[in-house]
């Protein structure tokens, strides 16, 4: 018994000492700081400040007016009385109104036709175009959902003044245009906002994105000190690959509990971001994503054999990556391929998770599917990166001794 106690006791020691080494060389590696500490905590800052004002307002639009009735004149007054559009200015022609977009003083052009008035009158439907700059999704839908509201409220209007000419008393005409009413809320996003629906995604996302990059930086600094390119040295220190995973592990995790809890807990305070998660179910998911995130990127760190290579991966998987968690996407409207892919990455079940309980109030409970994908792949990560780290340590003992 007290062998197996002592064996304990020097197996940990050994895992703090690597994970005490592991934190000198990440503090004294200035790339692996920015990565960590500058990106990690400047992003979310960053991305908060960019989407702050939540939706965008008073999108300026051209109208041009052919018809120049009271009725027209009236129309163009309720759309500019809309949130989302501001009418700046008045064109002749189409072709006018093409000159203010080309110079970029619109956004969007509203046309109403010669017969506007004429065909209301007589019973007939009329038709308005509208014109969207679709740089931006945001323009599209301000513009049509103002337009296709004012032009709803002028045909209820219309309905009313046609059946009060009928002999109904307006309540009553009221009643028959418009039967049962109905009122539209955003659940769990109650300002329709950008910033509440996409930053919390973001925030997962950047988490594991930046382990990733940190540690492959450090993995290829590794290997770049080597003279056999290996990603450990032949020490006596390194003939556990199990303490070697949970001693760097240890240290990478400790870094992002701090990093983790200010993205997840400071940030949407500071920001008026969703934040109705309690403490415990939090905490549980951060321990959760921050394991199998730092599992992942050392399982893939074996594969980089410079310091640069990484920025690749960064590069070709971010947003891949933030549309297959499904929320900015339908999960539904997938492919079986894609659900397939995003169940290999932390992010896809860390950015799920954090959604429902940070945006919707979830509790702990709500999440267990999730929160059992990123244990699960913390257990696989974490076996696959002592094999490959088993091999390593095999590899640069056979090249010490032979260079010996």
């Amino acid at each position: 018994m007290g062998r197996i106690s002592r064996n304990i006791f020097v197996a940990m020691r050994e895992v703090v000492t690597i994970a005490c080494n592991e934190l000198v060389a990440t503090f004294k590696d200035t790339g692996v700081m920015i990565i960590f500490f500058a990106a990690g905590l400047l992003y979310p800052v960053l991305y908060s400040f960019v989407y702050l004002n939540e939706t965008v307002r008073d999108i300026p639009v051209a109208v041009v007016d052919e018809s120049h009735t009271s009725l027209s004149r009236k129309f163009i007054r309720a759309i500019d009385a809309t949130p989302d559009v501001a009418v700046v200015c008045k064109p002749v022609s189409m072709m006018e109104a093409r000159e203010f977009y080309k110079r970029s003083e619109v956004n969007g052009i509203i046309y109403i036709p010669k017969t506007f008035s004429d065909d209301i009158t007589a019973g007939r439907q009329t038709h308005v175009s509208a014109f969207s700059n679709m740089a931006s999704m945001l323009y599209f839908r301000a513009i049509y959902s103002s337009v296709n509201y004012v032009a709803m409220g002028l045909g209820a209007d219309i309905q009313v003044d046609n059946l009060m000419k009928k002999g109904m008393t307006r309540k009553e005409a009221e009643i028959q245009a418009m039967p049962s009413k109905y009122e539209m809320h955003a659940m769990f996003n109650p300002k329709g906002g950008y910033s509440s629906f996409l930053i919390p995604c973001v925030l997962v996302l950047i988490i594991q994105q930046t382990l990733v990059i940190g540690i492959g930086i450090r993995a290829g600094t590794d290997r770049e000190n080597n003279a056999f390119h290996n990603l450990l040295p032949a020490r006596k220190l390194y003939h556990g690959a199990r303490r070697v995973v949970l001693g760097k592990a240890m240290a990478y995790f400790l870094l992002y509990l701090f990093i983790s809890t200010y993205n997840f807990v400071v940030i949407p305070y500071c920001f008026n971001l969703p934040h109705l998660a309690s403490f415990d179910t939090l905490l549980a998911f951060i321990v959760s994503y921050v394991v199998a995130c730092v599992f992942f990127s050392m399982a893939i760190s074996v594969f980089f054999y410079e310091r640069e290579e990484v920025f690749l991966m960064y590069l070709f998987t971010t947003l891949p990556l933030l549309f297959m968690s499904g929320i900015p996407w339908p999960v539904v409207n997938m492919p079986t391929f894609w659900k397939i892919f995003s169940g290999f990455f932390p992010s896809t079940f860390g950015i799920r998770a954090f959604t429902k309980i940070n945006s919707a109030g979830a509790s702990l409970g709500q999440i267990n599917f999730e929160i059992m994908w990123l244990w699960i792949q913390a257990g696989v990560y974490f076996l696959f990166t002592v094999v490959l780290y088993r091999w390593q340590i095999k590899r640069a003992n056979f090249k010490d001794m032979k260079r010996g």
